[in-house]
């Protein structure tokens, strides 16, 4: 059993209240755009998925996200479209089909994933555009869509490893670092969880991460590390920062994917405790 966690109470309320917010969202995911082209992303999107969870076409009212089939340069039925999704505050992701690139209204660059024509739908690249536009919001989709899980787990946990790696880098008192990343590690863990249909306490969490640090000893190693005398400090803790922030969300997706039936559904709500 770890020792005492730096979270403290209140934090762990916070975040609490944070996490069953997310996971308790069940918006859909709307496909919509080139009609032949969005019957077959929402049949492929909606294998193994909870029912209702991926819907084709329809009024936008408040999904999870919206993807969006371009066939060519989008006409005026698609930036009406777009742009009512921006004026709702809907997160669009854009499939565009062929290699040209084209400037979609409401939809920058980097939402865009590119289609090559003659080939499947990517839907890796689909995952990680939709873990990047939504973050944490990503993690309940993630656990109704199975199609999209991996790619988004992978996507959450870079994400997060960033976040911890600007951590280390800006934090210039020696151990202040430790609350707010051990925060940032045990955010991650909780929805990873999410993304399997797990139920976990924040409790639970922070002790998985206190587990899986305590296993990889990387703050030992760092000091211990030639490398350590070499960088300057603060490239030191980034790079530490980041790297494990990667391995513990790299530890706990497989914790989790290792309870997960063959239908890409937990087989059972679970907890640490178990």
């Amino acid at each position: 059993m770890p020792g005492r966690l730096p979270i403290d109470l209140k934090t762990m309320r916070r975040l609490a209240r944070e996490m069953r917010d997310v996971e308790t969202t069940e918006r859909p995911l709307v496909v919509a755009g080139a009609r032949e082209l969005a019957t077959v992303l929402a049949r492929e999107l909606s294998k193994d998925a909870v029912p209702g969870a991926v819907r084709e076409g329809g009024a936008i009212d408040r999904p999870a996200a919206l993807l969006y089939l371009l066939a060519g340069e989008p006409n005026e039925d698609d930036t009406r479209e777009l742009r009512a999704a921006g004026r709702a505050k809907v997160p669009v992701v854009c499939l565009q089909l062929g290699a040209a690139a084209v400037q979609i209204p409401q939809v920058p660059a980097t939402d865009v994933v590119v289609v090559p024509r003659g080939q499947g739908f990517p839907l890796e690249e689909i995952g990680r555009a939709l873990a990047r536009r939504l973050d944490g919001d990503a993690a309940p989709l993630a656990a109704r869509v199975p199609a999209l899980r991996g790619a988004i787990c992978e996507e959450l946990i870079r994400k997060s490893s960033r976040r911890g790696g600007a951590v280390g880098v800006a934090t210039f008192i020696r151990g202040s670092d430790l609350p707010v990343l051990f925060l940032e590690q045990t955010r991650l863990v909780l929805l990873l969880a999410i993304a399997h249909g797990r139920k976990l306490k924040p409790a639970r969490a922070a002790e998985l991460v206190a587990v899986l640090v305590a296993g990889l000893g990387l703050r030992k190693l760092a000091r211990r590390s030639s490398l350590a005398r070499a960088l300057p400090g603060w490239l030191l803790k980034g790079s530490i920062a980041y790297a494990g922030t990667h391995a513990v969300g790299s530890g706990a997706l497989r914790y989790f994917s290792s309870s997960v039936g063959a239908e890409g559904r937990s087989e059972r709500p679970t907890t640490l405790s178990e």
